[in-house]
């Protein structure tokens, strides 16, 4: 009787257990988290759709870019060039294709502008002291540059604060190095004028490219001229003599080398200037190693003596020339693109469509907001179906504005009943030829009144801008995924904690159970003792 009224026996404790704490559990999981769970992973699926969308918007703005009066660089399909050259002489180039002159521009270059560089002679260390004479310097242009107890590359780099120079130690072999001195810019303004003072780097080396022997006596009458000074030959002192006699004057210093060659230096350190040279001697500065000059060319006819090998002519075609000789461009109209960008385009829009149309119609979707997809196809279509070309009647005649009537349809563009658009070739390709500047008028247009694809640019930009419909989407999504993603957390951690109390609970069942079930077999015993007897 006391069984009957517990209810329990002996096992009742041990069926409260963790195994019917989990099949309750995940009974309530299933009607509370599982859909969550589901919903985020049909927005995942969404968020994979919808991208490929977006990337599909982006390609049909891509392939309508080039139908846009507001180009990137003004250049746009109905304003192509092409460009064919020869030579090369010279490097065409623009910055803006759109505005080269059609036509042929010839060039002629004769002299390649070039800067001002000298060298000094070869020294073992760059870091030695050049002079330890108080007043030694190099002047350059007028501007001294002292070189007592400095160091080559002590001097280089004052020299490189003058933003119209540039030194540098350059190394020209197994530990040697000569300091080299150049004008930035080129041409013949940039030269260099160089003195030495107290010490010689060899800037000022003047050494003959002919040879002649000491002993041999030159003709009578002979002139040099050196700097405004002028030596003549006698007749009757050898070559050695001669030298002698210049080197005598305190403005020279002169001499013959071993190999024959005469050497002639100015006292003062600066450049030896020949005027005149009957002996043929033909001196020059052997650390002079390129003397400034201008580019000379002839463009078109027109002579150019410019300090820059870079020139630009009229309609902003740049020319850098690189070498003596001829070269030409020859640029004209490039219509031939026109078709294959609208194809191109036709194309990507059509590849938009089919993946909204399957969105759309498809039960399995996991597309919510369809009408946003629906609303970005219906934008598009609107615009190929829209009159553009400057109105009939703007209105101003009191009666109503008449749209223009250039339409995509009345110059190729056709649509079978699967809603998949084709472009006619033949027709587009006649209008090109014969009707280019309606096309023009149609795919372009102008600031006031913009044609196709300047307004569908806009249109198409705007979907993925600030409020637009694919931002929009985008945004909607995230607000979904965060509310999803908090309320999946809220139901897991409530789940938990309502089971974890469960278990708790079941646990201390058991303990009392089991008392229940000892006090019942005590009492049982003593009933069957008081029995027996």
């Amino acid at each position: 009787m006391a069984e009957g009224v517990l209810g329990l026996g002996t096992g009742q404790a041990s069926s409260l257990n963790q195994e019917l704490i989990d099949k309750l559990k995940a009974a309530e999981r299933k009607a509370t988290v599982e859909p969550i769970e589901t919903s985020l992973k049909d927005l995942d699926e969404e968020g994979v759709k919808v991208a490929n969308i977006k990337l599909q918007v982006q390609d049909v703005l891509d392939a309508i870019k080039p139908f846009d009066l507001f180009a990137i660089g003004g250049v746009n399909a109905f304003n192509q060039k092409s460009a064919t050259t020869t030579g090369d002489s010279v490097v065409f180039d623009a910055v803006d294709a759109s505005k080269l002159n059609t036509g042929t521009t010839n060039v002629s270059v004769s002299q390649i502008a070039q800067r001002d560089v000298y060298q000094t002679s070869t020294f073992t260390d760059k870091d030695a002291i050049i002079s330890t004479t108080s007043g030694s310097m190099i002047t350059i242009n007028g501007v001294e540059y002292s070189t007592f107890n400095k160091t080559y590359q002590e001097v280089a780099d004052k020299i490189n604060l003058s933003s119209k120079l540039n030194a540098s130690i350059e190394a020209v072999g197994t530990d040697s190095y000569r300091m080299v001195i150049k004008s930035e810019d080129s041409g013949v303004d940039n030269a260099l004028s160089i003195t030495q003072t107290g010490s010689d780097l060899g800037l000022n080396n003047f050494i003959s490219s002919s040879t002649i022997a000491s002993g041999t006596v030159p003709a009578a009458n002979l002139s040099l001229t050196l700097n405004g000074t002028t030596f003549t030959t006698n007749g009757t002192e050898t070559n050695s003599e001669f030298i002698s006699r210049i080197n005598d004057n305190a403005s020279f210093d002169a001499s013959i080398d071993a190999n024959g060659k005469v050497i002639i230096k100015k006292s003062d350190g600066g450049a030896v200037e020949v005027t005149n040279d009957d002996l043929g001697l033909n001196l020059t500065n052997e650390n002079h190693t390129l003397t400034a000059q201008n580019l000379k060319a002839k463009i078109d006819g027109v002579d150019y003596d410019v300090s820059s090998n870079v020139v630009t002519v009229d309609g902003g075609l740049k020319i850098s020339a690189s070498k003596v000789g001829d070269s030409s461009i020859s640029i004209e109209k490039d219509k031939s693109q026109i078709a294959t960008l609208f194809k191109d385009f036709i194309d990507k829009f059509n590849t938009l469509s089919k993946s909204i149309d399957a969105e759309l119609y498809s039960g399995d979707s996991k597309i919510q907001d369809r009408s946003t997809l629906r609303d970005v196809l219906s934008q598009i279509k609107s615009m190929m179906f829209k009159n553009y070309g400057q109105d009939s009647n703007d209105g101003t005649d009191g009666n109503p504005v008449k749209e223009g009537s250039l339409n995509l349809f009345n110059f190729g563009l056709e649509v079978d009943k699967s809603g998949n658009y084709s472009l006619n070739e033949s027709d587009f390709n006649k209008a090109v030829s014969d009707d280019f500047d309606n096309l023009k008028d149609l795919f372009i247009g102008t600031a006031e009144k913009e044609g196709f694809g300047t307004q569908l640019k806009t249109i198409v930009d705007a979907m993925d801008g600030t409020d637009g419909a694919i931002t929009t989407y985008e945004d909607n999504m995230t607000s979904r995924k965060k509310e999803l993603d908090m309320q999946l957390t809220k139901e897991t951690e409530s789940l938990d904690s309502k089971y974890s109390q469960l278990a708790n609970q079941f646990s201390a069942y058991g303990v009392i159970i089991n008392q229940f079930n000892s006090q019942f077999s005590s009492l049982e015993m003593m009933i069957k003792q008081s029995t027996s007897k």
